[in-house]
């Protein structure tokens, strides 16, 4: 790890300098030594510190909230949860759990393509 990632790693996860020191039980002047390039980062707090990120980024998509407002209807159609479904794309890929789910079912499709594929071949050939 690198003096301008440290920073801004430490940055995303919303650290003062003096937070992370006192998270890693280090000095202050250390964590400026790193981000200042005077001294070399210690591959155990790299490591630790992408893990940080990377758990944080993972507990924000979990605690994401995409609601559809549904207070003026009696019955909501698949149709309409289809509508904005669609319409959150994006949004919904950000979720571990349901980008699983879409890339399933975009696999289970290109392998059923791939299928009628190798299928029409061989019918052109007899």
């Amino acid at each position: 790890m690198n003096a301008k990632e440290l920073k801004e790693i430490r940055k995303k996860l919303g650290l003062t300098q003096a937070a992370l020191a006192e998270i890693i039980d280090v000095g202050t002047r250390t964590v400026q030594a790193w981000e200042y390039n005077d001294q070399k980062v210690p591959k155990t707090v790299g490591v630790f510190l992408r893990q940080k990120l990377a758990e944080s980024i993972l507990n924000k998509s979990k605690n994401a909230v995409i609601a559809m407002d549904v207070s003026d209807k009696d019955k909501l159609t698949l149709e309409e949860m289809a509508i904005f479904c669609l319409g959150h794309q994006d949004e919904y890929e950000k979720i571990p759990s349901v980008k699983l789910f879409i890339d399933f079912h975009r696999n289970q499709a290109k392998a059923e393509l791939l299928e009628k594929h190798i299928i029409l071949n061989s019918k052109k050939r007899d």
